[in-house]
């Protein structure tokens, strides 16, 4: 995507350019993201640098336009609320009810729910993007956290006790 953009960005400023220049060759030299950049001249305009480089932030002009370079970076992914849950069982595979299990953000928010007498468990409205630590408390089971990077919903979180 970064290659086709930057290719519509020259195709934009060559349209443009064109039409301010009064006569004369010009160039404009493609260049990729890496360790430097370029100089792109001719007519009255001069382009320094590409997208990301080291000179990000500075101001190309000339003719009738300018250019500032830097990170054109995407949009973030919208944050939804989705449901999470599985279930907590003892090592044999029996159903565990009454547990507190804890779900808790990257800020330290936590969050409980308790198992049902099927030992299943539930969180509702949780925000995706974020990776979230999951605990369950028990007085005759240890159980191992769990780290989970939400992007969706998630039915399969299961916790099995270790002792």
């Amino acid at each position: 995507m970064g290659t086709k953009f930057a290719s519509f960005l020259a195709i934009i400023i060559l349209a443009s350019s064109a039409a301010a220049q009064s006569g004369g060759d010009f160039t404009i030299t493609k260049s990729v993201i890496a360790g430097g950049g370029g100089t792109s001249s001719g007519g009255t305009f001069v382009l320094d640098g590409t997208i990301g480089q080291s000179l990000a932030g500075t101001t190309s002009t000339g003719g009738d336009f300018s250019l500032t370079g830097g990170f054109w970076g995407g949009v973030a992914a919208p944050v939804s609320n989705v449901t999470i849950g599985g279930r907590v069982t003892s090592p044999n595979g029996q159903n565990l009810r009454d547990l507190r299990v804890s779900l808790i953000d990257q800020n330290g928010v936590r969050r409980t729910a308790t198992t049902s007498s099927f030992g299943i468990y539930s969180f509702d409205m949780v925000a995706t993007g974020q990776t979230y630590t999951m605990t369950v408390s028990s007085k005759r089971f240890r159980f191992a956290p769990q780290f989970v990077s939400v992007t969706g919903s998630l039915t399969n979180i299961n916790f099995v006790g270790l002792e």
